[in-house]
């Protein structure tokens, strides 16, 4: 149990929460002031009231804002120069010693570095990864950070969201917009913001009205995919920027205290994507399910009765449509979880209760950085059941300081 994962759930302290009520109570009666004014007086000073407002938050909040920098070399091919690969994020301090970001910003590197809004740096380590949850745990060396108080109640659509972060460059950024809409599914769920985000701004903070952290800043729908593997895989909208809810992070940071590690449920299955031609357009396809390839003996999968060529159709009472869904949804439930699954065989429907294992790994086999082959043991499931998911696209090979000179950088 580590002294950043019990800092983070704090809250901030009752004059905090004074100071607070009292520039609301402020802000209010300026709106009550300029409601006695002419209609452009008026809504010209309403605007200029948000955005003091907005400003002040963002000062409260940037300090708590840093950059990642992590770090990983390759080497193409024997006889040439390694070469350096940087991915640049945003974290956010939720205690003076516990910087949360996404796992895509960090899985697979052999260095990260965080850069302070005042221009410090510090080597950081990773305390615990979950790269279903797209969340990592930092602990920075030698810094003493200012921290976000997490929202004390979840977000829902049209609450004002103010996001900041750092860009690919490590120029601050900062957008104001709000919840558009909230992606639910089974143990888990997404936010979708109608904020402007950067490259960079992965990890970033997402604020609420209040300054509170809501969520934090993800460039794309669910789980990182590799190259290679979105065409056959889970379709996702582009240009849209999302946000981790704080009440995904919080079972994150609770399972960190309390076990020391991420702990994952297990099916004991490999599965492949099952698609049918679209009556309406012979040209698309439609997803039909998870298609049984392996089953590991003496599994959960087993006891329940599924076989190879069974096609699983539902989770929890939730469509499946795409491996990668079920495989989500199984680890997320984690181990010890009572989880229903339904399932056809020769058109046949069935539908069973069974207790999970628990995944010998935090990375679950379909999203570890280095091919391997495809195991009924591993996390449970393997999308499409021949290659290992790499979020971020990036693999990570020998250590940094190997390197000879050539660099590439990519902004999360």
């Amino acid at each position: 149990m580590t002294p950043a994962v019990h800092a983070a759930r704090s809250v901030p302290g009752r004059g905090a929460r004074v100071r607070m009520a009292g520039a609301w109570l402020a802000v209010a009666a300026v709106l009550a002031l300029l409601a006695t004014l002419p209609p452009a007086a008026r809504a010209q000073g309403t605007l200029s009231a948000i955005e003091e407002d907005v400003e002040r938050i963002a000062r409260r909040a940037r300090p708590c804002v840093v950059t990642v920098i992590a770090q990983r070399t390759t080497l193409s091919k024997p006889g040439q120069p390694r070469r350096l690969h940087s991915r640049v994020g945003s974290g956010v301090a939720l205690s003076s010693d516990g910087i949360v970001t996404t796992a895509s910003v960090v899985l697979g590197a052999e260095r990260v570095m965080i850069v302070t809004e005042n221009h410090l740096q510090a080597e950081a380590r990773v305390v615990g990864m979950d790269p279903v949850r797209n969340l990592a745990l930092l602990r920075p060396e030698g810094l003493e950070l200012a921290s976000l108080p997490l929202a004390s109640k979840p977000a829902v659509s049209g609450d004002w969201a103010i996001t900041i972060g750092n860009s690919y460059g490590g120029a601050p950024t900062q957008s104001v917009g709000n919840v558009a809409m909230r992606f639910a599914e089974p143990g888990t769920s997404l936010l979708q913001l109608s904020n402007e985000v950067h490259p960079g701004n992965s990890g970033g903070a997402a604020l609420n009205s209040r300054g509170e952290l809501l969520g934090l800043v993800q460039g794309e729908l669910g789980a990182p995919a590799a190259p290679g593997q979105r065409e056959r895989a889970e379709r996702r909208p582009g240009g849209m920027s999302f946000a981790i809810p704080v009440e995904d992070i919080i079972p994150f940071l609770d399972g960190l205290a309390k076990h020391g590690r991420v702990r994952h449920g297990m099916l004991g299955v490999s599965t492949r994507a099952a698609f049918v031609k679209s009556i309406s357009d012979p040209s698309d396809r439609v997803p039909l399910g998870a298609l049984v390839e392996a089953v590991q003996p003496g599994g959960p999968a087993a006891k329940l009765g599924l076989k190879k060529g069974d096609l699983v159709v539902a989770f929890n009472g939730v469509k499946v449509e795409y491996p990668e869904q079920l495989a989500r949804w199984v680890a997320v439930a984690g181990p010890g979880a009572q989880v229903k699954i339904v399932w056809v065989r020769d058109e046949l429907g069935h539908e069973g209760n069974v207790r999970l294992d628990e995944a010998p790994s935090p990375i679950p086999s379909w999203m570890r950085v280095e091919p391997v082959a495809t195991s009924a043991a591993g996390a449970g499931l393997s999308n499409q059941g021949r290659t290992a998911l790499e979020p971020g696209g990036k693999a990570p090979s020998r250590s940094m300081r190997e390197q000879n000179g050539l660099a590439d950088t990519t902004g999360r």
